[in-house]
């Protein structure tokens, strides 16, 4: 078995890109417990949404769409895989630069008085997930950069209701942030904003033939530094 493994990964290297969360997972529990003074997010509609715990479910599901919608792609179509990997770990990665230069936060929760099994699953989410680093909100980010892949895929063209019922499932998990109380509108536009200038980055530019020529450079810097070293110390 991790033969097989051992050799799936020789033949397709880009899963590797896989190992981003390895960072994102220290830096964003890292940032999750540096007590520090934070910004406040507010936006006067906020206030005008009313808490409803069966949104939870929705909020939930984006934990099973981030696996697999990367699994299924770097499985069956890697150039998409890229182009979302592209998307969400810079997403991702620029959301902990924010948290961590501008530390923001929510004081918008209310006491949630009811007891069945959302209200039980929210109040344990308010236990675990401090209403900090929420703005741009990843939540939100990541699941729009999920939408454009399914959207833009190749192989997914001629499942059509497929799609649009996954964009319509990512779409309920941004609206389901606002409605228990996670984020404010406002870090709702700041994540949809991120994805958009990211899609256009991943779609409309060379992206990949620019990293391909760093690495170039890089190869070749390396290889004259060596000779260099290896002339001076010739005798």
């Amino acid at each position: 078995m991790i033969r097989k493994v051992s050799k799936w990964l020789s033949a397709n290297r880009h899963a590797y890109a896989m190992l981003f969360f390895i960072f994102y997972l220290a830096a964003f529990i890292t940032l999750e417990h540096w007590n520090r003074p934070v910004h406040l997010i507010h936006f006067f509609l906020d206030d005008y949404i009313p808490f409803n715990e069966y949104f939870i479910i929705p909020y939930f599901m984006w934990f099973f769409c981030i696996v697999a919608s990367l699994v299924g792609f770097m499985v069956y179509e890697k150039e998409t895989f890229l182009n979302l990997c592209l998307m969400m770990f810079g997403g991702m990665t620029f959301c902990l630069i924010i948290y961590a230069v501008i530390p923001n936060g929510l004081d918008i929760r209310g006491e949630i008085v009811g007891n069945n099994l959302c209200c039980l699953l929210t109040k344990w989410l308010y236990s675990i997930d401090t209403p900090t680093n929420v703005c741009p909100s990843i939540h939100v980010a990541s699941s729009i950069s999920i939408a454009f892949a399914v959207w833009k895929s190749k192989k997914l063209k001629s499942y059509s209701k497929f799609q649009f019922g996954t964009i319509a499932l990512l779409i309920l998990i941004c609206i389901s942030t606002v409605f228990i109380k996670q984020h404010s509108l406002i870090d709702v536009f700041c994540g949809i904003l991120l994805s958009t200038f990211l899609y256009y980055v991943a779609y409309y530019t060379n992206w990949k033939n620019i990293t391909v020529w760093t690495k170039h450079q890089l190869v070749l810097r390396h290889r004259r530094l060596h000779s260099n070293s290896y002339r001076r110390w010739k005798f």
